[in-house]
């Protein structure tokens, strides 16, 4: 027996789950597969692992029915500064007359919340299923899971992450692969100061560190979620310190800003690296999110530029119903492609290309960082650019 859909969806991530509630609103029929048992998926994160939520990224959630103004903390400004010079940019949602830049927001929280309005929605969700690909015929592709069980539907939709089965099977393009030599340490620091919605990017020579908004704790303290990204010898020593010395040396890097810092949770470390895939499409499948592209996250763009894919993929959807035409030929998937390569290829670059930038000792591209912060800060037109950017308008 072979089940049938409209859209398979592997991945119930919050890429995946959104684009599952996004198509499932639209009256498809819609099966999501995930690698993870429902109890995995719904267990509190430790970490507290947190994600900026952009602005328009937000409008697209809440337009879903599930609103990151309800799930997470505002973030209404950045400041953004280099540690060994002069350079620092202010940027501000209020000087594009915008109440916000977008919010910071608990993966896991996130993940849950779209999950449940997916099923909600209709949309069907199956726990610990990895589905395998089985065959493409000239209406549907048609893939297996781990009891045998067959689906079939007019698109295949891989949104797993970077290390996607399904892609590795059904792609076999080019991918662009750097490594940063680094790692990203993440924690919640309590901080005797209160942040007032301001994101703080400090670029270390080791690498970038910053303190994002965060809620209180359960006693109406003041947090912060740290994202601290250092060469990989630096993040291997700090990672192996007790709690008091990391404060001390996080202390001594940040700086007062936010007053001392009082206390830091459970913490973990990832390696960081960035990821494109040449070809985004092939005859019924598609890649989504992580599983196309993946950035470094001193921009805070990566779950951002999914959000767009699924945004992408939504308007397809409804100009191949609109034409009465089928969604999962290759000629209208190279539309998805077209639309949104650039886009990602250009950010995953950009990334790179800033993290070398501010990652080094150089004279010379201090001086450049600094005339360019300063350049930047200078021109309102310019500085109104980039903060339009960060919101993902």
């Amino acid at each position: 027996m072979t089940s049938s859909y409209d859209v398979l969806i592997s991945g119930a991530g919050m890429v995946g789950a959104a684009l599952g509630l996004a198509l499932s609103r639209m009256g498809l029929q819609v099966l999501v597969a995930e690698r993870r048992s429902e109890a995995q998926c719904a267990a509190p994160d430790p970490i507290q692992r947190c994600s900026l939520v952009n602005a328009g990224a937000s409008t697209l959630l809440a337009a879903l029915g599930v609103d990151p103004a309800a799930l997470g903390t505002p973030v209404a400004r950045m400041r953004v500064w280099d540690a060994e010079h002069a350079g620092g940019i202010h940027l501000d949602a209020s000087e594009v007359d915008a109440p916000l830049l977008g919010y910071i927001v608990e993966n896991q929280i996130l993940e849950q919340a779209l999950r449940n309005a997916l099923q909600g929605a209709g949309g069907e969700i199956r726990y610990h299923c990895q589905w395998q690909y089985v065959a493409t015929d000239p209406t549907a592709i048609i893939v297996e899971d781990q009891h045998q069980q067959l689906s079939q539907a007019r698109l295949l939709v891989i949104a797993e992450g970077r290390q996607s089965p399904l892609r590795s099977a059904l792609f076999h393009g080019s991918i662009l692969r750097e490594d940063y030599q680094q790692d990203a340490i993440v924690a919640t620091i309590g901080i005797e100061r209160p942040h007032l919605g301001t994101a703080y990017q400090r670029f270390l020579p080791t690498g970038p560190l910053a303190l994002l908004p965060f809620r209180d704790d359960e006693h109406g303290r003041p947090q912060a979620s740290l994202v601290w990204s250092a060469r990989r010898w630096r993040s291997k020593s700090l990672q192996a310190m007790e709690d008091e010395p990391f404060l001390r040396d996080l202390q001594e890097v940040f700086g007062p800003t936010l007053g001392q810092l009082r206390s830091i949770g459970k913490r973990a470390s990832f390696p960081l690296s960035a990821l494109h895939v040449n070809g985004y499409v092939q005859e019924r499948a598609i890649l989504l999110g992580d599983s196309a592209h993946g950035v470094h996250p001193l921009a805070g763009l990566g779950v951002n530029l999914g959000f767009r894919d699924v945004a992408a993929v939504q308007q397809l959807i409804l100009q191949a119903r609109k034409d009465r035409q089928d969604w999962g030929t290759l000629p209208r998937l190279r539309q998805y492609e077209r639309d949104r390569r650039a886009d990602n290829l250009a950010t995953v670059l950009a990334c790179s290309g800033l993290n070398h930038l501010f990652s080094n000792r150089s004279i010379l591209l201090a001086r450049l960082r600094d005339l360019g912060l300063w350049g930047t800060g200078m021109t309102p037109p310019l500085k109104r650019f980039f903060i339009r950017q960060a919101m993902g308008l």
